[in-house]
C-alpha cells in the first residue's frame, strides 16, 4: 500500500509505516501529484474535495489527532473512503494541558514570572493574589474522552466538584462518572468556578461561547479552550476580561492560527495563550502516530479500522 505522509510525524511512528508498504514523505521535493496514494496520514493540511478526487485509488484517510474539520467527511464517505482519527492517543496530555492553563490563571504565573524576571521592590504584590481552585467546581463543555480525563485530575488533584454540559452523554453515564449533568449551557456557566471546552468543531458549536454565556459565567470564573478556536467567539472574550466580566482565560486555540501578534487578547493580563500544543508532547505524538500507522495497517489486512469518524 502505497502511503503519502503529508505532515511531520514522529520517527517512532516513521519507523513503523516504513513497515507497512512505500511512503512518500512531507518532505519529498519531486512529488508533485498524488494519483497513486491508497492512504494518506495527515494533521493540518485540509483533505478536500478536489485532494480527494486527485487521489483515485485512496482508500483510507488516517488523520493523525482527535478533530476532523480539515477533512471532508461527507464527500470521503461517498467515495467509499475511510476516514479515522487517534481518539486516544493525545487524551491525557490535551488534559494534562487545559488543567495546567487552569491553575497558571489562578495563580498568574505567565504575569508573576514576567514581573519577577523585571525586577520586584517587594514580595507577593497585591496585583499577584491568586485563587485557590480546591473544593470549587469545574464545568465541563463535551464530557467526552478528553472532557472526562479533564475532569479526573481537578477530582483526584484537587478535589474539585465536577458538573458538565453534553446533550449526548446519558443521565446515567453521568451520575457514574460523578458528573453533575446540566439540559442547559447557561444554567451550567452561572455554576462554574473553572469552564473547560472539550468539544469538536461543528456547526452547532461555533461561537457556543460569545456574549451571552460570557455574561452567565461568574465574575470570578476562568475559562480554558483547548478544543478549537471558532468555539468562542474572541471579541466577545475579549471585552469580557477586559471589562473584568470574567476572571481570566486561557486558550490554545485561535480562530486564526498561529494566532496574530495584534489579536487584542494578546494585550491582556488577564489571558493566557498557548499555541496550540495540546497534543504535543513525545508520548502523544508518537501515540498519534503509530494509531494511525496501525489504522492504515488494519485496512492493507483487509480489516475494518477501529476508530472511523465518516461511518
Amino acid at each position: 500500500m502505497k502511503t503519502y505522509i503529508f505532515d511531520p510525524i514522529h520517527q517512532v511512528a516513521l519507523d513503523a509505516a516504513n513497515e507497512i508498504g512505500e511512503i512518500v514523505k512531507w518532505d519529498n521535493p519531486e512529488v508533485k501529484e498524488y494519483s497513486d496514494a491508497e492512504a494518506i496520514i495527515v494533521r493540518t493540511t485540509i483533505v478536500d474535495k478536489n485532494r480527494i478526487d486527485s487521489m483515485p485509488k485512496l482508500r483510507i484517510i488516517a488523520k493523525h489527532g482527535i478533530g476532523t474539520d480539515n477533512i471532508d467527511l461527507k464527500y470521503a464517505k461517498e467515495k467509499g473512503i475511510f476516514v479515522t482519527n487517534t481518539p486516544t492517543a493525545n487524551m491525557t496530555s490535551v488534559a494534562e494541558l487545559a488543567v495546567t492553563l487552569a491553575l497558571s490563571c489562578a495563580r498568574q504565573i505567565p504575569r508573576s514570572n514576567m514581573l519577577t524576571k523585571n525586577g520586584l521592590e517587594i514580595l507577593a504584590p497585591r496585583e499577584l493574589t491568586g485563587l485557590e481552585l480546591s473544593g470549587k467546581t469545574v464545568g465541563l463543555i463535551g464530557a467526552g474522552r478528553i472532557g472526562q480525563k479533564i475532569g479526573e485530575i481537578f477530582r483526584e488533584g484537587l478535589g474539585m466538584n465536577l458538573s458538565c454540559y453534553d446533550p449526548y452523554l446519558s443521565e446515567e453515564l453521568a451520575d457514574k462518572l460523578g458528573l453533575k449533568k446540566y439540559d442547559k449551557l447557561l444554567d451550567m456557566l452561572r455554576d462554574a468556578d473553572v469552564v473547560s471546552i472539550s468539544v469538536p468543531l461543528t456547526e452547532s458549536t461555533i461561537n457556543l461561547i460569545a456574549e451571552k454565556e460570557l455574561e452567565a459565567m461568574k465574575e470570578t470564573a476562568i475559562l480554558v479552550n483547548t478544543a478549537r478556536g471558532k468555539i468562542v467567539n474572541e471579541k466577545a472574550l475579549y471585552e469580557a476580561l477586559l471589562n473584568n466580566r470574567i476572571k481570566y482565560a486561557a486558550m490554545d486555540v485561535f480562530e486564526i492560527e498561529p494566532p496574530k501578534k495584534d489579536n487584542p487578547l494578546l494585550s491582556l493580563d488577564n489571558f493566557i495563550a498557548t499555541p496550540h500544543i495540546g497534543a504535543a508532547t513525545e508520548e502523544a505524538l508518537v501515540n498519534m502516530g503509530l494509531t494511525a500507522v496501525e489504522e492504515i495497517k488494519m485496512v492493507l489486512q483487509g480489516k475494518t479500522p477501529r476508530y472511523i469518524v465518516n461511518q
